[in-house]
């Protein structure tokens, strides 16, 4: 692992052929809402941390007045069933802002997840922004890295074939790059309209994983700013046919330093 990007891993943690799920900030930061709320549903433990100096030159500023610097964090959750495979996820503060920082930082996500902990699968979650309109429940759209796979998740409703243009970051690396490492995955993303925070693309991957992998998930937090974000959505409208232009003041905007470049997958 290059002297840039290292991760710290707690002693003692050991898992049996476990997948990895991926949800960094990006379009719509469809992949940090699933992945965070994974994390809350399940009580998933935090057991390794990964540093790099391909992220932003800033720390985080915390409640207690303390300050830490950008990462990515890695929790488990361990299979109910004996001989079950064991979930990792992925998330964090940000992604690498080079292109050489984006390999070298996917890289180590994925070289740690096969060589340190045996790693079988990878899942990453995105957005996806469509030139169509959006349909009132949003599509997940897939690109995988070989046709069994594809013909794996054709039945759980993942749209294959649709998609145009590139995946930029992690969310299209890290397949690509556990393909060549021997681990099969998936990208998963949700129709967005590229919003700061959309609930809704977010749900409908969420709500593919929980079928899949069979997870008990309560997406009640989700629907509630899916109501508000509609209902403010609305008020814009009106407010723009009327040709006044005032951003309604109960929009979710979740714009933190925690966030990365909204261009990235």
């Amino acid at each position: 692992m290059a002297a840039g990007t290292w991760i710290k891993m707690r002693d003692g943690v050991k898992f049996n052929k476990p997948i990895l799920i991926v949800g960094l900030p990006g379009v719509g930061n469809v992949g940090k809402i699933v992945v965070t709320h994974i994390k809350t549903e399940l009580r998933a433990k935090r057991f390794a941390t990964l540093y790099s100096n391909h992220f932003l030159h800033r720390v985080i500023m915390m409640k207690n007045g303390k300050l830490r610097m950008m990462s990515n964090r890695f929790y488990y959750v361990k299979a109910k069933k004996k001989g079950g495979k064991d979930i990792v996820l992925l998330t964090g503060d940000d992604q690498a802002v080079t292109p050489e920082g984006q390999y070298e930082v996917n890289l180590a996500i994925v070289d740690f997840f096969k060589n340190e902990l045996g790693g079988s699968f990878v899942f990453t979650v995105g957005g996806y922004a469509p030139a169509e309109p959006i349909a009132s429940t949003p599509q997940v759209f897939g690109n995988a890295s070989d046709k069994e796979v594809i013909k794996t998740f054709k039945g759980a409703k993942v749209v294959f074939g649709k998609t145009k243009g590139v995946i930029w970051g992690s969310a299209g690396l890290i397949v690509a790059l556990a393909k060549q490492r021997g681990i099969p995955g998936i990208c998963l993303m949700g129709e967005t309209a590229i919003m700061d925070m959309d609930a809704a693309a977010a749900k409908s991957v969420l709500s593919l994983l929980g079928n899949v992998l069979n997870l008990q998930l309560n997406t009640q937090g989700l629907d509630d700013i899916i109501n508000k974000t509609t209902k403010a959505l609305k008020e814009l409208e009106q407010q723009m046919s009327m040709g006044i232009f005032q951003q309604p003041q109960n929009i979710q905007n979740p714009s933190t330093p925690e966030q990365g470049p909204s261009y990235i997958r």
